[in-house]
């Protein structure tokens, strides 16, 4: 078997069980939405962090078990209404956190995987401690039961911030969010789906600069870009301010992709930043698979002078 190919086999995740999708989370490109897969991917991993903690983690909410960075690999578009399933394995543990993976099924295909590095967090939602004993125990009998593959990345990381990722002088490119109550999670934090929302409109906001210096049309053509990997880090957990100020820059360029790199800052504080690998697609397609094609090359000096302004 070829290096991490077992992620794409349900085989490997034990049994899956049914992850619903919902119209609701369809798109205008007519499949799930970057920010439902990735929800999809959470109740998986919620259900077995429910498993594992017991009630200290639902409904008690004593152990706030919440990720400090996660690798969303989006391989094949997901469709409603056809079933999928969801499958979650424990890689690895330390006494200061553990590594999750994840894995969506439509129709035999592996639809995405995720790698998650999951840490306890104090009340403050801002500070990290270690696992309580009976957890480590109980993730030490589970890796003993089911050994990680050798491939896969046995031990909890760090998942550190990207250097100057904290800084909103590196980004070239500004917005702003607002927040809503519907932003807090039932920990009073603030919500993956809101932090995944934030990480959109960053996008967005950079996409469609772009695309206006290009001479395209800035409110619909920016969508010609498909995630292909996120690669999500959380500085905090907080509650959500009133607003967030987003913050975009393209790190790369390829032939037919670019590199984002766009955050969410809580006033002066950094609160989630995320790199974003996309991939350029045949634009006159409104339906079905759109395959990759070369960055036009107006678009390609648009995108390459919004870059980084950080050290790379």
């Amino acid at each position: 078997m070829k290096h991490d190919a077992w992620r794409h086999d349900p085989a490997a995740y034990g049994a899956p069980e049914p992850a619903p999708t919902r119209f609701a989370d369809v798109d205008t490109r007519r499949h799930v939405n970057n920010i439902a897969v990735h929800g999809l991917h959470q109740e998986a991993r919620q259900r077995w962090l429910m498993a594992a903690g017991g009630a200290a983690v639902w409904p008690e909410g004593t152990l706030r078990l919440k990720p400090v960075a996660c690798r969303t690999e989006f391989w094949r578009e997901c469709h409603y209404p056809a079933p999928v399933s969801a499958g979650l394995r424990l890689l690895g543990a330390a006494p200061e956190g553990f590594t999750l993976a994840a894995g969506l099924f439509q129709a035999g295909d592996c639809v995405g995987i995720q790698q998650t590095a999951v840490a306890a967090w104090d009340a403050d939602l801002a500070t990290r401690v270690d696992l309580p004993p009976a957890l480590r125990d109980d993730l030490a009998a589970r890796l003993d039961q089911h050994p990680a593959p050798d491939s896969a990345v046995a031990a909890f990381a760090a998942a550190r911030l990207p250097a100057g990722s904290d800084r909103p002088q590196h980004y070239p490119v500004a917005a702003q969010l607002g927040s809503r109550y519907g932003d807090f999670d039932a920990d009073g934090c603030s919500s993956e789906a809101a932090v995944m929302r934030g990480i959109e409109q960053a996008r967005a906001a950079l996409l469609q600069q772009a695309f206006a210096a290009a001479g395209g049309d800035p409110d619909a053509d920016w969508v010609s870009l498909l995630v292909a990997r996120i690669d999500l880090h959380w500085a905090h957990h907080r509650a959500p301010p009133r607003h967030w100020a987003l913050a975009g820059a393209v790190t790369h360029t390829g032939s037919s992709s670019v590199v984002l790199r766009v955050a969410m800052f809580d006033g002066p504080s950094l609160q989630a930043m995320a790199d974003c690998v996309m991939v350029y697609t045949d634009p006159t397609r409104s339906t079905g698979p759109a395959g990759a094609v070369a960055l036009p090359a107006p678009l390609r000096a648009a995108l390459q002078a919004l870059a980084w302004r950080g050290a790379v």
